[in-house]
């Protein structure tokens, strides 16, 4: 099973999701009704563009393009009511907002960025605006952020044991042998790899997700979140 058919086994068109910073991108991406390998692409050509024009202080521009070109015209209608993006505000103390229902494309577009707003390095400044928010990443204040789902499986890029994270479902830890170490990781938040190191990483989360599922009733889930949807009066 390729991270495609897993994908479609597993996710649905109606799956709640939830996510900060990084994992708002995602998020949105799968929302879209994307493939995981035109994700994948995707990637690459934001990686390629920094690698050879840099990354500090113009990757949030970058994103946006990237977005902009990827998400189909009707990203925030497929996304309002079933992606619920962190964000912080930070006036007058840090609070973390969910949004989950978006007017635009280019609404949905700037609350993913506002999530992977990291202070200074997605632009020259140390905030951005969003519905007329001083705001920064999600993860800050909501590192993983609740969805709307009876039951909720948590997906980390970091060693969550490492970090001291309970409940995460799925991450390194769960195929610890021959992987990246955390501070390799962190750097590659921030720069990105190579192609290769990027095609290791993507094949990684994917065998991660095939771990879990092999000893959690993954069908069980999907039937009762699918209940729990039918069934909600919110829905």
């Amino acid at each position: 099973m390729n991270a495609d058919v897993f994908h479609l086994k597993f996710l649905t068109e109606t799956t709640p999701l939830a996510g900060s910073s990084a994992g708002a991108i995602v998020c949105a991406v799968i929302a879209s009704g994307a493939s995981m390998q035109e994700a994948l692409e995707a990637t690459k050509i934001l990686a390629e563009d920094c690698r050879t024009r840099g990354t500090a202080f113009r990757l949030g521009a970058v994103l946006r393009d990237i977005l902009e070109k990827f998400l189909p015209d009707d990203a925030h209608i497929r996304s309002s009511g079933r992606v619920r993006v962190a964000v912080t505000q930070i006036l007058w103390r840090p609070k973390g907002l969910l949004v989950d229902q978006f007017d635009s494309k280019e609404d949905l577009i700037n609350a993913v960025f506002t999530s992977s707003f990291i202070p200074g390095y997605l632009a020259p400044r140390p905030a951005t605006m969003f519905r007329n928010r001083l705001c920064i990443d999600g993860g800050l204040t909501l590192f993983m952020p609740p969805t709307s789902a009876a039951q909720t499986v948590r997906v980390c890029a970091f060693p969550a044991g490492g970090l001291g994270l309970q409940g995460i479902g799925i991450s390194p830890d769960l195929n610890p042998e021959n992987r990246a170490t955390p501070r390799e990781l962190f750097n590659w938040a921030l720069e990105p790899a190579a192609d290769n190191i990027l095609d290791k990483l993507f094949e990684l989360g994917y065998l991660d997700a095939a771990v879990w599922a092999e000893d959690n009733p993954v069908e069980k889930i999907v039937r009762d979140n699918s209940s729990y949807i039918e069934n909600s009066p919110t829905q």
